[in-house]
């Protein structure tokens, strides 16, 4: 699963940055399962269309709906720099099985350990 198209960027109220994508196939519920890894999964399933969210708390949320091949990613202000490329590794580990979610879990980890630097003490 991949990114084809950015369709929209924009600078939020909150100054958290929204992208929406097109990927080149739909979320389904097996990536759904996936992303229950590494955050807090949503789902909206008596809506018309079967909607969610998703949440990496620092990181990204996400929200789309099942079956759809578009979604908009939102990134934190404070992080974006570090967090940029977190929706594209998700969906690209998505396929690897074990060994892309403990991929995924170390560059989470690496990605946590700079936030740190961050952070005010």
């Amino acid at each position: 699963m991949r990114v084809v198209k950015s369709v929209q960027n924009k600078v939020c109220v909150d100054g958290s940055l929204m992208k929406e994508y097109m990927l080149d196939e739909p979320l389904t519920p097996a990536f759904l399962a996936f992303l229950r890894l590494f955050g807090t999964v949503r789902e909206y399933p008596h809506m018309k269309h079967p909607y969610f969210s998703f949440e990496q708390e620092h990181f990204i949320s996400v929200k789309g709906f099942s079956g759809d091949s578009s979604v908009e990613v939102r990134y934190r202000k404070e992080y974006s720099d570090l967090t940029a490329d977190y929706f594209h590794l998700l969906l690209f580990y998505f396929h690897e099985g074990e060994q892309g979610i403990m991929k995924m879990h170390g560059i989470e980890e690496s990605i946590r350990e700079r936030m740190k630097i961050r952070l005010p003490k």
